[in-house]
């Protein structure tokens, strides 16, 4: 009987010496299972453990279903795995595949929007990411400005321009929701306050801003354009602002990049400054910062108008002065 016992004894701890060996390689030994630089794994929400090793072995990122679930269980006490999208694109070992997904280290992806763009324009910025369809239509819930903008239709004007980080499964909803967020955060309560001094709403400072936002790049010219529409409208001259008239025809389908003076009476769009006196019915494009700020603050001046010249603006206070300007470019 005593030697049955050492025999156990002895082939037990062979094998445990055996176990603790196979424990450890597997432990330190790094694996990638994979074709290309990369590869992309989508844990679904609600999948069980098993199911996430299964999915992780059949995309060649583990080796081992088994170790995975018991480092799970017994180096990570059975934390959870955070759903989302991973990208792997290096060997590594059971234990930091394990680390990832308990930290959720979920792969993102980072995209600037430039001053500027209209809803369209700013769906194929997140083409790579987001359908423009389905971005499209997410930015037609204007109830998410409607206590700013009770007019507003769609989130043209506030999918604020900035640089984002979102996760590669983000919905189009939440992308829309964090740029009106941020529209919101720049928009303080004193610029709401100015534009009350003003006697203008949200709706007609962003769509002003938007105006002077396609009319010049440059920040330090956009207070003098300011100047000239605030003008304008105080003496209820037409803005006759071209970019106004090239946002109509985009809305129409007739936009075909080049405008000519025959458009600014043939578009028949309240878009069309040259045809209405006053502001178009909303914002033409997302303005930046500077812009918005002209527009609640343009410089003091009796300019009427202004026309680009060799990459800036020359401005006149009378249209015989704006007349000379343009024969001398002649």
């Amino acid at each position: 009987m005593r030697k049955i016992i050492k025999a156990v004894l002895f082939w037990g701890l062979v094998l445990l010496g055996f176990g603790l060996f196979l424990f450890m390689k597997e432990y330190h030994t790094y694996y990638r299972g994979y074709w290309g630089e990369s590869k992309k794994v989508r844990i679904e929400r609600g999948s069980s453990v098993r199911e996430v090793a299964r999915l992780l072995k059949r995309e060649g990122i583990i080796r081992n279903e088994t170790a995975f679930l018991i480092f799970h269980r017994f180096l990570f006490k059975g934390a959870p795995l955070q759903a989302g999208v991973y990208r792997f694109s290096k060997p590594l070992r059971t234990v930091d595949v394990i680390r990832k997904l308990v930290n959720g280290e979920i792969s993102t992806f980072r995209v600037s929007v430039p001053e500027g763009l209209t809803i369209e324009e700013t769906a194929e910025v997140f083409s790579s990411y987001i359908p423009p369809p389905a971005f499209v239509e997410a930015a037609g819930n204007w109830w998410l400005i409607k206590d700013l903008d009770p007019e507003a239709r769609d989130l043209e004007g506030y999918l604020f321009p900035d640089t984002y980080v979102f996760p590669e499964d983000v919905l189009p909803s939440l992308v829309v929701k964090r740029m009106v967020g941020n529209f919101r955060r720049k928009f303080t309560p004193e610029m709401r306050a100015r534009a009350k001094e003003l006697g203008m709403s949200v709706r007609e400072v962003v769509t002003l801003a938007s105006i002077i936002e396609k009319e010049s790049s440059n920040n330090e010219e956009k207070p003098l354009i300011s100047s000239v529409f605030h003008n304008r409208m105080k003496l209820g001259m037409p803005l006759q602002s071209d970019p106004t008239v090239i946002y109509a025809m985009k809305k129409l389908g007739i936009w075909e990049g080049r405008l000519y003076r025959r458009h600014y009476r043939e578009v028949k769009s309240p878009y069309n400054t040259y045809l209405h006196k006053g502001l178009p019915p909303g914002p033409i494009c997302s303005p930046g910062l500077s812009s918005i700020k002209a527009a609640l603050y343009p410089a003091s001046t009796d300019y009427l108008y202004f026309i680009a010249v060799d990459g800036h603006h020359e401005f006149s206070e009378t249209y015989q002065q704006h007349l000379e300007i343009l024969r001398s470019r002649r």
